[in-house]
């Protein structure tokens, strides 16, 4: 008796420590979406750990127009990506990287140095859960 009550406080204490794991995911501020320096300058990689779905586009932009335009598609159970961009030849300094899924949309700030490298700043993140309608 004292065995089974263990064991079911045990998994009760599981799930709750599980549900808690993917609501922090889902609300905390860190995105499963990254933007990674390299050794190379005006290279950059972009990191997307999540399921593609049925893809995932990332677009750079600046005030004025998008500068590049990528789609990657995948299967549908691939879990992330990451791939390398040359930023080099953007003749705008400031500028922004838009990773958007049906999931969510992750914005960064790119901030160039002085040494050729370029520090991301984490602008914003959306949440694109499905909607959920109750009839009564």
């Amino acid at each position: 008796m004292k065995t089974s009550s263990l064991i079911t406080a045990g998994l009760m204490i599981l799930l709750a420590t599980s549900f808690t794991a993917v609501t922090a995911r889902q609300l905390g501020a860190e995105p499963p979406v990254k933007i990674l320096p390299t050794t190379q300058n005006g290279i950059l990689k972009v990191l997307y750990a999540s399921e593609i779905g049925k893809g995932v586009e990332v677009r750079f932009f600046d005030e004025n127009k998008t500068l590049v335009f990528d789609k990657i598609k995948g299967p549908r159970d691939l879990n992330g990506f990451i791939k390398k961009y040359d930023i080099s030849r953007l003749k705008s300094e400031n500028f922004w990287i838009e990773v958007s899924s049906a999931n969510m949309d992750v914005t960064y700030k790119i901030i160039p140095s002085e040494d050729g490298t370029f520090n991301p700043v984490l602008e914003k993140t959306t949440y694109n859960h499905p909607m959920v309608v109750a009839k009564n």
